[in-house]
């Protein structure tokens, strides 16, 4: 494959390659439903569950990604590229509850679905960060990814730091690099560093299989 001005010339890619980097951009960043042009263009190119192993492949990658960043721990040789992010809505979207079950987006590909199901029991088995912030965590990323049908919060209890929770949710999904050695030293100091690395897990699962989700609709 040749560059042009830096970039990739899309005519020297095989339809395949290009369907799925197409697809790939769109999940990072533009998240929500598919454009039927992409969406004609993997359904000629790949089965569906080609297409699903890619949104698990894409979702992990990102997320955990993410995640590495958000812990600081991107190596300082590595090259990073700056990609364009949505804006924060201007107000919640208010919805269906919220359900814990994406067992609907592995129906193709139910062995990967049962290890993405043991990745979230992982994470809840952790149990160091209290279960009301995570759903905290997972139902602002409803809001923030456009996941509008699962992102009515039931009522509870008022959550503590629910602040603190909703701006690192925030930062990650729309700028990971602003999370700061600061933040995650104020996170550790109320949660322990374990805590740290369980709300940071949770964010990484929930902004990939999110996406998934989003893609969907």
């Amino acid at each position: 494959m040749d560059l042009i001005d830096g970039n990739w010339d899309d005519s020297l890619l095989p339809e395949d390659l290009l369907a799925a980097l197409k697809f790939t951009d769109h999940f990072i960043l533009t998240p929500g439903p598919v454009p039927d042009e992409t969406r004609s263009s993997l359904l000629s190119t790949f089965t569906q569950k080609e297409i699903a192993e890619l949104s698990v492949g894409v979702a992990l990658f990102h997320g955990f990604s993410k995640m590495l960043i958000a812990l600081g721990r991107e190596p300082e040789e590595m090259d990073t590229t700056i990609v364009p992010t949505p804006q924060l809505p201007d107000s919640a979207i208010s919805s269906a509850v919220l359900s814990r079950n994406f067992s609907h987006l592995f129906t193709d590909i139910p062995a990967i679905g049962a290890r993405w199901a043991i990745l979230e029991q992982a994470l809840l088995s952790i149990g160091v960060l209290p279960d009301s912030a995570l759903s905290l965590v997972k139902h602002r990323m409803c809001e923030l990814l456009g996941v509008s049908h699962l992102s009515k919060m039931p009522k509870t209890a008022p959550i503590e730091n629910s602040g603190l929770l909703r701006s690192v949710t925030e930062s990650f999904v729309f700028d990971v690099r602003s999370i700061s050695s600061t933040t995650r030293r104020e996170v550790s100091e109320i949660y322990s560093s374990e805590g740290l690395l369980q709300l940071m897990f949770g964010m990484a699962l929930y902004d990939g299989v999110l996406r998934m989700e989003a893609t969907k609709h």
